[in-house]
């Protein structure tokens, strides 16, 4: 009797057949997460950036990657938009306790530059830093006014605790 007579005629049968079954499985299982990743996109139907970059090929930190996704997205459009965020306040206390300008210096830190952001790790534990970042992320995308975004940030978050010294955006 041969080996694989002998694998086929004892208990060993099932392992012969139910290791490539597995196998096949892990294989599938593996294709279908490159394909969940590879064809994520926003609810506007365009491609999510790449994991790790921020769309404008900016390399996001590894402490944000291993962040739930919504800090993620706080992170990428923080990164993306700091004309728009350097207007916005933070009223999380960061001000006092980390010496913040505005809410962009939750999640990048002042004096950084386009070719060398150096992130701040506040903002991926910080749950009010995210909402405003999202907050302002969301009424850019509506095409409001940095003024009228202003205005929403200072009205929905000054109650909550004491705000970046932030200066008003110019329109």
């Amino acid at each position: 009797m041969d080996t694989r007579e002998r694998m086929l005629s004892g208990g060993n049968r099932l392992s012969y057949v139910l290791v490539p079954v597995v196998a096949a499985a892990v294989v599938l299982a593996g294709l279908g997460l490159v394909f969940l990743i590879e064809s994520s996109s926003g609810s506007d139907g365009a491609s999510a950036p790449a994991a790790g970059s921020t769309g404008s090929g900016v390399a996001i930190p590894a402490f944000v990657l291993a962040s739930p996704p919504e800090v993620q997205a706080a992170y990428r459009f923080v990164a993306a938009r700091p004309d728009v965020m350097m207007w916005m306040p933070c009223y999380c206390g960061c001000g006092d306790h980390s010496g913040h300008l505005s809410a962009r210096n939750c999640f990048v830190k002042e004096g950084s530059t386009a070719s060398n952001i150096q992130f701040d790790s506040h903002g991926a534990g910080c749950e009010m830093c995210v909402g405003i970042a999202l907050d302002t992320k969301d009424l850019v995308e509506d095409g409001m006014s940095l003024r009228d975004i202003r205005n929403f940030i200072d009205t929905k978050y000054s109650s909550l605790g004491p705000g970046t010294d932030t200066p008003l955006p110019p329109y």
